[in-house]
């Protein structure tokens, strides 16, 4: 199953979560609106408790989900982060250069490389970060990836195994 985190200014019947439930992947979408970093974060981890999860989240929401990643890596099986804000110093995240994908699992990130929003960089760092399990996805799109809505799928599914 998957767990979706939106971004700072999406909701959780947002266009991408709205496709990807489209193309038949069960999902769970919290809503995070008007909650800090850290109450999304730990809305996640809540969410995820019971493990086996995909976590995927767009921008702010990838962010939280890469946070709850690393804090609790048992209880998720993979990551699919959409332009997310690593860069961002907001508790829990108070040093994003401490931040980096947890051992042996599957991260995929997709950017745009414009990105007017959240510069590309943030992914390219926390890529060099990690170890050899991310894999980055650049592509000529928006900061909310309209464009790319196929590709997220395509990427979720292979992370869930469908």
């Amino acid at each position: 199953m998957l767990v979706w985190a939106h971004g700072l200014w999406g909701s959780p019947n947002g266009s991408k979560i709205t496709a990807i439930r489209k193309s038949g992947i069960k999902v769970i979408a919290p809503d995070f609106n008007e909650m800090e970093l850290i109450d999304r974060v730990e809305l996640i981890e809540e969410t995820i408790e019971a493990g086996g999860f995909v976590l995927a989240g767009s921008s702010w929401g990838g962010l939280a989900c890469a946070l709850a990643a690393q804090r609790k890596p048992d209880k998720v099986k993979g990551l699919l982060l959409l332009a997310p804000a690593l860069h961002f110093p907001e508790p829990p995240n108070d040093n994003p250069k401490n931040l980096r994908a947890p051992d042996d699992m599957p991260v995929v990130i997709i950017h745009s490389i414009t990105d007017d929003i959240v510069p590309i960089s943030a992914s390219k760092d926390y890529l060099k970060r990690s170890k050899d399990n991310v894999k980055l996805i650049e592509v000529e799109d928006s900061h909310v990836l309209e464009n790319s809505i196929e590709l997220i799928i395509s990427e979720a599914k292979k992370l869930l195994n469908y």
